[in-house]
Formats: C-alpha cells, sequence, structure tokens
C-alpha cells in the first residue's frame, strides 16, 4: 500500500472490524495493520479482507492472518498449472507469459525433460518451483511476470493481449514486446515471396521424386533377388532329381491346390485299449 491507500484502509479496517462487534483499535494496533500490509496493493489487500469475511464470521481478523491471505492471492499460479505454462516454451514459435519463478524452474527441469524423462522433470519443476514460490512469499515479493518472444507474430500478439487484459503485462510493456507493425508488402516483396513458395514446392517435387526412384529401385533389386533364389533352387533340383511343383511352394494357391488334389488317409479304426 501507499501513504495515499491509507484512508481507504482505515475505512475498510473499520468496516471489518465493525461487522465482528467491534471498534476501530488504538493508534499502535493500526500501525502493526499498516506494517503487515505494506508490501501488498490495496485491491489484494481488500480482497483478502473480504475473503475473510465470508469464511470466518465468528472472530475477528488479525495483521498476521489477513497478510497471509494476501500472499496467497498474489496472482502466482500453482505448480501444475505452472508447469502447463512451462511446457508450452518449448515451442519456439509460442509467445510465453510466466512468472520468474516458473521461469527459472524450467530451467531446472529442462535438461531431465531433455533425456525423455517427463515424469522426473515434472517433480523436480513442481518441486523447485514450491520452494521459490514459498521463499518469494516469505520477503513478500510480488508476482513479477515476463514474456518470452516466439518467432510467430500472429501467437505473440495474441499471448501478450491475453496478458495486458489479465493484468499480468502492463499496456507500455505489452507495446514495446510486440514490436512495431509490419510494413506492407511491395511489388518486389510479394514477388521474392512467390519466388521463395515457388522454391519451396520444387523442393517438395523433387524430395518426391528422389523417394520414388528410391521405391522402384529398391523393388526391382527384391525382384532380382527372387528370381536369383528361384533360379538356384531350380538348379538344385535339376541336379539332384527333385521334381519342383510349377508354382512357388510359398505361393498360397499352390499350398491350396496341392492340398485339395492330396488323397486323404484311410480311415484307421480306433482300438480299445482298455484291459
Amino acid at each position: 500500500m501507499t501513504p495515499a491507500d491509507k484512508p481507504e484502509f482505515g475505512q475498510l479496517l473499520a468496516e471489518t472490524l465493525a461487522a465482528y462487534g467491534k471498534p476501530l483499535p488504538e493508534a499502535a494496533m493500526v500501525k502493526a495493520w499498516l506494517s503487515n500490509l505494506a508490501p501488498f496493493p490495496m485491491p489484494v489487500v481488500r480482497a483478502a479482507m473480504q475473503a475473510y469475511r465470508d469464511q470466518n464470521g465468528e472472530f475477528a481478523p488479525v495483521p498476521a492472518g489477513i497478510a497471509m491471505r494476501c500472499k496467497l492471492l498474489d496472482g502466482r499460479p500453482g505448480a501444475e498449472e505452472a508447469w502447463a505454462i512451462a511446457l508450452r516454451s518449448r515451442n519456439e514459435a509460442d509467445t510465453v507469459v510466466w512468472t520468474v519463478e516458473c521461469a527459472e524452474a524450467f530451467a531446472l527441469a529442462s535438461p531431465i525433460l531433455a533425456l525423455g524423462d517427463e515424469v522426473g522433470a515434472r517433480m523436480a519443476f513442481k518441486e523447485a518451483y514450491t520452494r521459490k514460490v514459498a521463499e518469494a512469499r516469505a520477503e513478500c515479493r510480488p508476482a513479477s511476470w515476463a514474456a518470452s518472444i516466439g518467432w510467430d507474430a500472429g501467437a505473440r500478439d495474441a499471448a501478450l493481449s491475453r496478458a495486458a487484459v489479465a493484468g499480468l503485462l502492463p499496456a507500455p510493456a505489452r507495446a514495446l514486446l510486440a514490436g512495431p507493425p509490419a510494413a506492407p508488402l511491395d511489388d518486389n516483396a510479394r514477388a521474392q515471396l512467390a519466388a521463395i513458395k515457388q522454391l519451396l514446392a520444387d523442393g517438395d517435387a523433387a524430395r518426391q521424386a528422389r523417394l520414388d526412384a528410391a521405391y522402384d529401385e529398391r523393388m526391382a533389386t527384391e525382384a532380382a533377388e527372387r528370381a536369383n533364389r528361384e533360379q538356384r533352387v531350380a538348379e538344385y533340383a535339376k541336379q539332384h532329381g527333385v521334381s519342383m511343383p510349377n508354382a512357388s511352394p510359398a505361393s498360397p494357391q499352390t499350398r491350396h491346390a496341392t492340398n485339395a488334389t492330396r488323397p486323404l488317409p484311410a480311415h484307421q479304426p480306433i482300438k480299445n485299449n482298455r484291459l
């Protein structure tokens, strides 16, 4: 709170204590209230007072209790939400707006995530994030939000706009991070862009042609190996006087035809071996 907030806070404190049938405390107690709540902005103090009145209808609040509620209302996301925000920073196209504690904790967990252990990285992140948030709240440091800018301009503007609407980034900071508006393309720029798109299309066509040629070559190699194999089998059968069927033994049609023309064994009566 600032010195200009003292009259508003005095009125808020008087109304809150009156709801519990308590008078406005002496000057020394008011000074203790101001000392405990000085690190927090007035809207947070007001919200903490209202939350206490909504949840505790029997006992009047004390400075330490309201200060603890103000710390919990600092706007920092929980560990699970912070992990979800941090994961988006892996995509270099995305713009991520996160707290300092979130960025620092993810920097500690990133090496584990790079090894493919997402569960271990998440556990390390949550532990580090919880510790850093507790340290910041113990020192009464307000939440500090920053933007990690991605290369996708459209996603960048949308992320910064959402952060500005949510009050995470002030409007001047959003304008500075967003950068100057893109200049309209002239005829020369359009021609260059069309040439780049054509180069990309030609590259895709050439790549597909190479893939098709490699596939055809592999099929031809397999066919040659199969013919060579069949020739060796035929030569072996001829040398050893082994008769071979017209079709390949591996052919399902040959197997079915062979089974269809093979005579069935004669019926053998079942002997009774019982004594």
